[in-house]
């Protein structure tokens, strides 16, 4: 297991620290922001087992502070069942990969995202068709948290594509994230993936990450929501491409 030097923690901090404050304004942030940081100094397992609490801790936080927005997504129970086997999948693959294969994917799926931001179009699906797909999405979105961290690259465009008002995508986007945080922790806990460092490690993290929250919940109402997209693109390109650069040209 690596050694972290101190810059290296004050850089982890920070991402957690940042990565807090967007999710209070957008919902997202924390684990896209924070998992690519970690992993490039950690490698991806022990970012992403590091992340499940503080990711399960901010979500719980945010669906209780939106919770009124519930009744406008008739579909989100479907999709949030869906994720469970999706979760079991995805921990599999977390467990039994390389961290190469984990870092390649992961930069991979961090590239796709931002590249679908900078070319979804404003479409809007009938409720036929949420419910209809919502299932899928679940699945899938479990089984890309399990495997990485991160499940925003699905269920962000999807939440998206339903024009959803900042409130509502917020209740959606949470409710998602926690519930497959919720099933990955039972998933780790069973395999026994968690060790006494590693569950101290992500108890901890949820202290720089929840401190932030509040003040981005209340930032939400003066801040523009292009200027956060635009700094969380940079970002993670930035951190996809060290990612990339340290598991394909290692030292």
């Amino acid at each position: 297991m690596p050694s972290v030097t101190s810059q290296e923690l004050l850089i982890i901090l920070a991402a957690l620290t940042v990565g807090g404050l967007v999710k209070g304004v957008t919902g997202m942030g924390l684990p896209i922001i924070a998992v690519p940081v970690m992993a490039g100094f950690l490698g991806v397992e022990r970012a992403v087992l590091t992340m499940i609490i503080p990711t399960l801790v901010l979500n719980g936080y945010q669906v209780w502070t939106h919770r009124s927005e519930a009744g406008q997504l008739p579909e989100w129970p479907r999709l949030l069942l869906a994720g469970i086997p999706g979760a079991i999948f995805g921990a599999t693959v977390l467990y039994l990969a390389s961290d190469w294969f984990l870092s390649t994917a992961l930069a991979l799926w961090i590239l796709g995202y931002v590249l679908l931001r900078l070319l979804h179009p404003s479409v809007s699906l009938s409720m036929p068709t949420r419910m209809r797909w919502s299932p899928v999405v679940g699945a899938a979105s479990g089984a890309l948290q399990a495997a990485v961290g991160i499940a925003a690259p699905i269920v962000a465009p999807y939440a998206d594509a339903l024009g959803l008002r900042p409130r509502t995508y917020v209740f959606a986007v949470c409710a998602s994230f926690g519930t497959f945080a919720a099933a990955h922790l039972v998933i780790v806990i069973v395999l026994r993936m968690y060790t006494k460092e590693l569950l101290t490690q992500s108890l901890l993290a949820v202290i720089p990450a929840i401190a932030f929250t509040p003040a981005g919940i209340w930032l939400r109402q003066f801040i523009s929501q292009r200027v956060f997209d635009l700094l969380i693109r940079s970002i993670l390109v930035a951190m996809s491409a060290r990612l990339l650069y340290v598991s394909w040209f290692p030292h």
